[in-house]
Formats: C-alpha cells, sequence, structure tokens
C-alpha cells in the first residue's frame, strides 16, 4: 500500500486528531494533519524552530514505541485506530537493554505491557503517558506482524530539548487525546476530568 493510501485511510478513522512529526524539505514540522483543496495537507505548529534534523533522527531510529493501523472492526471490542508495541511489528529492530527495560516495564493497571500492548490508540497513548513517553506519529509505514499496514509511534522524548518545550509539547499531545471526552479501559470509561489526573504527575516525576 502507498504511504498516501495508508495516510488517508487512517486519517478516515482520527489520525487528524494526533500529532504528526515530519521532514519536509530539511524543514522539522509537527502538526495536524487537514484538507486543503481536496488534498491532506500538515498544519505545522512552530514548535521545533531552531531544530535541526539531525538533533530529531533519533525518532526514527531509536524511539519507535509501535504502530498505529486502522485495524479489523471484526476483531476488535473499540470504535478508534489500533496501536500495536515493538513486539508486534516487522521490523529489524535491536533494542538496547534500557530501551527494552523501559518498555517492558511500562504496563498498565491491567498488566498489559507497551511493548507488547494492541488496543485502542488512545489506551495505547495513556499507558504511553504514563510512563513519561511523549507519543508522535511518524509519515512512516510499519507492518505487524499480522500484515496490517500503519504509521509509526515514536516518543519525541528521545531527542535532547528544554524542560519547557516539553512541557508544552505535552500538554499539545495530551490535549489532543482530551478530545475523546472518554477513553476505552477494558470495560470501564474514563472522562476528561479523571483523564487529567491520571497525568498530573507527568512532569513531576518525568525529569
Amino acid at each position: 500500500m502507498a504511504l498516501a493510501d495508508t495516510v488517508r485511510m487512517l486519517y478516515a478513522q482520527g489520525l487528524g486528531e494526533l500529532f504528526v512529526l515530519h521532514i519536509k524539505k530539511d524543514k522539522p514540522m509537527l502538526g495536524q494533519l487537514y484538507f486543503e483543496k481536496g488534498k491532506l495537507a500538515l498544519r505545522d505548529q512552530g514548535m521545533l524552530a531552531g531544530m535541526t534534523v539531525s538533533q530529531l533522527q533519533p525518532c526514527w531510529e531509536s524511539g519507535l514505541l509501535g504502530v498505529v493501523t486502522a485495524g479489523k472492526a471484526g476483531d476488535r471490542e473499540w470504535e478508534s485506530m489500533t496501536f500495536s508495541g515493538l513486539e508486534h511489528c516487522d521490523l529489524p529492530i535491536d533494542l538496547g537493554k534500557t530501551r527494552h527495560g523501559a518498555l517492558m516495564a511500562a504496563q498498565n493497571q491491567y498488566g498489559e505491557n507497551l511493548i507488547n500492548f494492541v488496543g485502542s490508540i488512545y489506551r495505547g497513548y495513556q499507558l504511553m503517558m504514563e510512563h513519561h513517553f511523549l507519543p508522535v506519529v511518524l509519515l512512516k509505514e510499519v507492518e505487524t506482524k499480522s500484515g496490517e499496514v500503519g504509521l509509526a509511534i515514536s516518543d519525541l522524548r528521545t531527542v535532547p530539548m528544554s524542560i519547557n518545550l516539553i512541557r508544552n509539547l505535552n500538554d499539545m499531545v495530551m490535549k489532543c487525546v482530551e478530545k475523546r471526552l472518554t477513553m476505552e479501559v477494558g470495560d470501564e470509561e474514563v472522562n476528561q476530568e479523571e483523564f487529567q489526573k491520571m497525568f498530573a504527575s507527568y512532569l513531576k516525576d518525568g525529569d
């Protein structure tokens, strides 16, 4: 499947709510996708002004967290896009011990680990942010071991940046997820107020 087809398929399922990191003509861009004159475009938020492509390279090399796919409606209990952890991805990745340990240690209250998670993209983002990852979508196709094609999810915190920028980026990502007034967590629903409480300690404990 061509990258453009993958992006359009995911956009139809809500990709426009998530932040996308992309490099265009050696310029780093971070923003949300939207339609302009019948074509998909990326609205850059200007948050990465002054940063170079080489500074952001870790997102493509060592920051991958998994993949977002459309998923098969008949095989899932959630309506949103699907997030699958790295163990479900068909990628030649050799994680260092520290990185692998961090992904294994990232676990939610239901015993699900980030590295082998499969579920709603919003539950996936919840798990990532609870453990101080800062997820963004890359316009890089990734195939799952079951043959589905989606886009890579990477950790923006693999990139050295100031605490103020991390705080602002975290707020942006959090708000894009909060637009969903409820999130599926097993058979329970978490409303917006509870969602905010979950991440209240993110910056306080993250550094």
